[in-house]
């Protein structure tokens, strides 16, 4: 079994080796759904760990929940008949000590349970005094402290062998993505910790087989120390994330695309085109949402104001927003004029808004101006 730790250090010396590849279905369905996948897996010779879910977790009730701790079964198999190492989700003590029975290479940290650190506690000492690996995923939220914690508790109960998973992140809003890749959080958890290698999921970012090419390159480009990609015999038939599993034939056409040099700069370039442009998208749909919110802020804050005779315009209160700001924006490498231009527009629509609210057209209400 590979050393993910070793791995990392060789990537960090100038990338001397190349990425870990984790490859299989989303859900272990059957025998030979299992085995068909893994020897196409196999035969391409580059794939190290075969992946598959046994224990699903759920939206739904009543949804395919996986085949359970019989599938563990199948797995042992699997390894014996390609020799690829084998790993799967765990979302339980239950669970953790049924792939322990199994004697599975690695186990993985789903981002449901990664957002609970109770139970990523539990997990933890549950697995104090094994040599089992660990790959965290990152949380449903955005959030690097939370993520980088969970990761301190295996740590710290002193598994040796760990490891992150970028799957992307929750967003609340119809996006060209399943998961928002926010590629800053996995870039600053490996400035926060640098012998820590991240992988790449570019499935569950994607969320569709078309675009997972995008993100497998995209995630590498950035740094990633390997990828887990969901491959399945016939993906449309799949029990569980249809849209997002490559068929063994594509998956094999990508890993010829990333690592055999087989495909032009241009179409290379247009694909990327493509994927920035859609985190464009979603960013502009953020700062949307946020201006909306603003001015809803606004609204609330003129009834108020109405209510107290306070004037509509406060200069020392505006100068104490445009101060923080400024300051923010010289942390973010921004432009000073231009963060200036664009928060008095966003002043002006705030007073236009006040001064409109019918909580200041009320008979009585003097429109004084405090400044």
């Amino acid at each position: 079994m590979r050393n993910l730790q070793n791995k990392s250090s060789a990537m960090a010396k100038g990338r001397s080796s190349r990425p870990l590849l984790i490859a299989g279905p989303c859900s272990a369905e059957s025998p030979r759904q299992l085995l068909e996948t893994a020897t196409a897996l196999a035969a391409t010779g580059k794939v190290d760990y075969f992946r598959a879910g046994v224990w699903k977790p759920r939206t739904s009730p009543g949804s395919f929940e996986g085949m359970g701790s019989k599938a563990l079964g199948w797995l042992k198999e699997i390894r014996q008949a390609t020799g690829l190492a084998i790993c799967t989700e765990v979302a339980s003590v239950k669970h953790v000590e049924e792939a322990l029975l199994h004697d599975l290479d690695m186990i993985w940290i789903g981002a449901r349970t990664v957002s609970n650190p109770f139970l990523v506690q539990e997990l933890a000492e549950t697995l104090k005094g094994t040599t089992i690996g660990v790959m965290v995923k990152n949380p449903m939220a955005p959030d690097l402290d939370l993520w980088a914690g969970s990761i301190e508790r295996f740590r710290q109960a002193g598994v040796g062998q760990v490891s992150a998973i970028h799957r992307g992140f929750f967003y609340w809003t119809k996006s060209l993505f399943r998961n928002h890749p926010w590629w800053h959080i996995p870039s600053g958890l490996k400035k926060r910790m640098p012998d820590l290698p991240v992988i790449c999921d570019p499935s569950h970012i994607a969320g569709n087989s078309k675009m997972v090419p995008l993100i497998a390159r995209r995630g590498l480009e950035l740094g990633m120390d390997g990828l887990m990609i969901e491959v399945h015999p016939e993906p449309a038939r799949a029990l569980s994330d249809a849209r997002q599993q490559l068929s063994p034939g594509a998956f094999a056409s990508l890993i010829l695309q990333l690592f055999g040099g087989q495909e032009g700069e241009a179409t290379h370039y247009d694909g990327m085109l493509e994927e920035l442009r859609a985190e464009v998208d979603v960013i502009d749909q953020v700062l949307v949402w946020a201006l909306s919110n603003r001015m809803k802020l606004a609204g609330e804050i003129a009834g108020v104001k109405a209510h107290t005779h306070t004037g509509i315009l406060q200069t020392n209160r505006w100068e104490q927003v445009i101060e923080g700001v400024m300051a923010k924006s010289r942390e973010s490498g921004l432009r000073p004029d231009f963060i200036r231009n664009l928060f008095d527009q966003i002043h002006r629509e705030s007073l236009s808004i006040q001064k409109g609210s019918p909580e200041n057209k009320k008979p009585g209400i003097c429109h004084t101006f405090a400044i």
